[in-house]
């Protein structure tokens, strides 16, 4: 769970919830709450999906996170959002709306019936001024409704259809170890699409090559792990190399989320799943001090022009930068040595232009003695070949710097 989460170890009490609410039964639990906790009334008919509140939570949690690494929003800055089918319960919005102060949303919904009861919990909870329902007559269409609408979004989510037929959800029951209890029940259209989940989200994939950056973040809610691969295979061959994958458990339920961005901003810090995450980080052990790595990385950086913004405590260092040019390349560091021949040493920064990438250079010392850890992780860019370049120059001369011998040397 995530360790904001007010669940994580801290399970419900249900006996004092059937004190403070006597209708309490195991089927009222999201309810008990929602009421509790988030000030929240809903109601659903009981043949649709009953969302448990802390793996939703989770997920809202998850979102905040992502957003809070990769904008630079504050306090007060306004967050829209979209959710692709509220359900009758329109509990990612509601529970969005009570978690944070300054989100709005737009929710779509392709049932009518479940569009009506989202649309009378919005109304009971007095959130109609934060949250806007939309019926989409398209279901062969996830964003449609952006074709009339120009605003901008800083995330997207979504909790698909798990199944392409009835027959699949019966398979998936009879494989599972649980009790009856414990079985997913939902209509149709909550259970069942076309191609199933993978379809579903190649689907979203695929529009979002259209909108881009109308969205910042497009998410999803992942139901089934055997779709994460083929769904990370299709963002590698549609060139979106900005992605994170998680996990969410709850109790004995798994589920996982993915994200994915045109935009340049990377969620390095967030929970993720490693094995899926493109890499953008990499860590090197030195056999020297941390005081020692933080002196020849200020001067390797001060020789390739790239200003750090630097901050320090007992336990860690971190240098922050973003290199504006390309100065660590073979044919870079051989103009600037015929330059220096010729005593015409020039300026190759300019403050007007856009950086190459971020970059963030953490140092701690690990366990054993006059042992440094170096880590870099890529915060920002598009071109993955410029910043591993730049980490492979800048670690060769850390390595030479500690008698460590790479194969190569670089000619100051």
């Amino acid at each position: 769970m995530h360790p904001r989460n007010l669940y994580k170890d801290n399970a419900p009490d249900f006996r004092s919830l059937a004190k403070l609410f006597p209708s309490f039964q195991p089927l009222q639990l999201t309810l008990c709450l929602l009421k509790r906790d988030f000030g929240l009334e809903i109601d659903f008919p009981l043949d649709t999906l009953c969302p448990p509140v802390p793996n939703r939570l989770n997920y809202i949690l998850w979102l905040e996170d992502i957003l809070a690494e990769t904008t630079q929003a504050d306090a007060e800055t306004v967050i829209s959002g979209i959710d692709i089918g509220v359900g009758a319960s329109c509990i990612y919005p509601l529970l969005g709306c009570a978690n944070n102060k300054n989100w709005r949303f737009v929710g779509t919904e392709i049932d009518k019936r479940s569009l009506e009861y989202a649309k009378k919990n919005v109304w009971r909870n007095k959130l109609s001024d934060r949250i806007r329902l939309i019926h989409n007559m398209d279901a062969t269409k996830i964003f449609n409704f952006l074709e009339s609408d120009d605003s901008r979004y800083a995330f997207s989510m979504c909790n698909p259809p798990f199944y392409e037929s009835k027959e699949e959800i019966e398979e998936a029951y009879l494989s599972k170890d649980l009790a009856p209890s414990a079985v997913c029940m939902g209509t149709e259209n909550e259970m069942i699409t076309e191609g199933g989940e993978y379809g579903f989200l190649k689907r979203m994939i695929q529009e979002s090559l259209i909108y881009k950056e109308r969205i910042r973040w497009y998410t999803s809610l992942i139901g089934q792990k055997k779709s994460i691969k083929p769904l990370v295979r299709l963002l590698k061959y549609e060139k979106i190399n900005n992605y994170v994958v998680t996990e969410f458990s709850q109790g004995r339920t798994k589920r996982w989320a993915i994200a994915w961005s045109f935009f340049p901003a990377r969620a390095v810090t967030v929970k993720s799943l490693e094995f899926y995450r493109p890499k953008c980080r990499f860590v090197l052990i030195i056999p020297k001090s941390m005081d020692f790595a933080d002196s020849q990385l200020d001067a390797i950086f001060q020789d390739l022009n790239v200003t750090t913004n630097v901050s320090r405590s007992n336990a860690s260092i971190s240098l922050r930068g973003e290199p504006l040019h390309n100065t660590w390349s073979r044919a870079a560091r051989r103009q600037k040595k015929r330059q220096r021949v010729e005593e015409k040493i020039e300026d190759v920064a300019d403050a007007n232009s856009d950086p190459l990438f971020g970059f963030d250079v953490r140092l701690q010392p690990t366990e054993s003695v006059n042992e440094c850890e170096v880590m870099i992780s890529w915060l920002n860019g598009e071109d993955r070949n410029v910043f591993e370049s730049f980490w492979n120059h800048v670690k060769k001369r850390l390595q030479e710097a500690c008698g460590i011998k790479t194969g190569s040397a670089f000619a100051a």
